[in-house]
């Protein structure tokens, strides 16, 4: 059996004390005992115990790096919970919805925790859009390999609503769409869906299909091109469209990109 991923995205300021502490705290009192963090750390490794430093030590971590933390389980079912935000270095975030939070969860975790797992998350981080899935499913609606100019290159496409296209990510075993995405698709077209979904905060959860050990198989991506198609397949991303062709590097970046790192390689030199 494969992973799950728990994926969402976001707009919500991630570095206010009510946010940090609501979440953080939140996670020991609201979620199932088997799907609480028990290290946390502000990137790999993460060694820092919960148990020997509590949770006000890692609310004082973020807050006061203003950076989030990574969240690891050892004991069964583990998981490693990475929160994207505060990218202050690259400028300007192209993306509606910059901020996202991935969560690599093991399947024994089983089906109803981990929904429920993302229903806490909704409730925290106010998305526009998540989901949930497996790991190989993922892998094979957003992974790309292809051959470019100086070998084989790969790279997920897809994976963020982007302000040019405004476009979601797909259709999984369970979805969640935000209030802008029901804006964005049209809320008459939730109502038709029947029993598999749920209204949240505003947005809807829905289901493609019973069981995620169906995930990636012909019969489950048939149900997600039907969900899909009920909803508008204009509004979501497809691998299958992508233009590999404009994603391959042409010769004179080639040469411009070789060019630039002769030139690190020179100055490098020159400091020695």
């Amino acid at each position: 059996m494969s992973d799950y991923i728990i994926r969402i995205q976001t707009d919500k300021d991630l570095g206010s004390e009510k946010f940090v502490r609501g979440l953080l705290s939140g996670w020991f009192r609201e979620v199932d005992e088997n799907l609480r963090p028990e290290f946390f750390d502000l990137g790999e490794p993460v060694r820092r115990s919960f148990a020997a430093e509590g949770v006000d030590a890692a609310i004082h971590t973020w807050l006061s790096n203003g950076m989030s933390l990574y969240l690891r389980r050892r004991s069964k079912p583990k998981f490693l919970a990475a929160t994207e935000w505060f990218r202050r270095e690259k400028g300007r975030d192209p993306r509606l919805f910059p901020w996202s939070v991935t969560i690599w969860l093991s399947p024994l975790a089983g089906d109803g925790a981990t929904s429920d797992l993302l229903r806490f998350l909704i409730r925290h981080f106010e998305p526009a859009f998540g989901l949930i899935t497996t790991k190989r499913d993922y892998q094979g609606k957003h992974f790309l390999t292809f051959e470019d100019i100086d070998g084989t290159t790969e790279k997920y496409l897809g994976q963020d609503i982007l302000e040019k296209d405004q476009r979601l990510p797909g259709v999984y075993w369970t979805t969640y769409f935000g209030p802008w995405a029901v804006d964005r698709i049209g809320g008459s077209h939730f109502a038709n869906l029947g029993s598999n979904v749920e209204e949240i905060d505003g947005g809807y959860l829905t289901r493609a299909y019973l069981s995620s050990s169906e995930a990636g198989s012909p019969s489950a991506q048939e149900k997600e091109n039907q969900l899909a198609t009920q909803l508008g397949k204009n509004h979501f991303f497809d691998k299958a469209m992508v233009n590999i062709e404009a994603l391959r590097t042409d010769a004179e970046t080639a040469e411009m990109v070789e060019e630039k790192i002769m030139q690190m390689k020179r100055q490098g030199s020159g400091n020695d």
